[in-house]
């Protein structure tokens, strides 16, 4: 047993170092190169990296949004501010880290969309829409379209006790004779997992 956690905690720790140390390299080459676009796609990498608690998130985030800064073309800041929130959200397990960084570049992003969808010349849109639409792509930004806590939680138990319950069945009650006790426990243990997962997937 004390082998077993060992290796895991060693798989672990280089895991761990290998994200810090990528990290580092991508923020190297972002930090070389004058592009802005391309530096952003470095820093974007070094972010999708992330590792908990490690200062080259940070550092990668302010480097996507000094390059954003930078940049002139409208459609160009919209790129560059979509894929910094797109790799926040990405990057969120549990819990979503960085929550004041993507609510305070949703404004930013509802500016710039509504300022595009104004100079678009297909549209019949003027000045006088400008809040209605911006508005309209808060909400979108502000939807929250991640899945039940709760919910995933009991889908991800129920499959193990699912598999558990099939293991329980094949060793315990498919015997020679047939243990009918252990295998009619592990039949309802199946059952009742299974449908428990397929509820959570449902609800989740």
């Amino acid at each position: 047993m004390r082998k077993i956690v060992f290796v895991v905690v060693l798989v672990m720790f280089f895991l761990v170092m290998r994200a810090f140390i990528s990290q580092y390299d991508l923020i190297e080459k972002a930090k070389r190169v004058e592009n802005p676009v391309s530096a952003v796609k470095y820093y974007e990498r070094a972010l999708l990296f992330y590792v908990p608690f490690s200062p080259f998130n940070k550092e990668a985030i302010e480097g996507i949004l000094d390059r954003c800064k930078t940049l002139k073309e409208s459609e160009h800041k919209l790129y560059c501010y979509e894929t910094l929130r797109s790799s926040l959200y990405q990057i969120r397990n549990f819990y979503i880290p960085y929550k004041y960084e993507i609510k305070t570049l949703n404004p930013l992003i509802a500016e710039l969309k509504t300022e595009e969808m104004i100079k678009w010349k297909y549209n019949s849109l003027s000045e006088k829409d400008r809040q209605s639409i911006y508005n309209y792509h808060m909400e979108i930004l502000k939807y929250d379209g991640s899945p039940s806590m709760l919910w995933s939680l009991v889908s991800v138990f129920s499959l193990c006790g699912w598999i558990v319950s099939l293991i329980f069945i094949i060793f315990k009650g498919l015997t020679t004779p047939i243990n009918k006790k252990n295998l009619f426990a592990g039949l309802a243990g199946y059952f009742i997992f299974f449908g428990l997962w397929l509820l959570g997937l449902w609800m989740a």
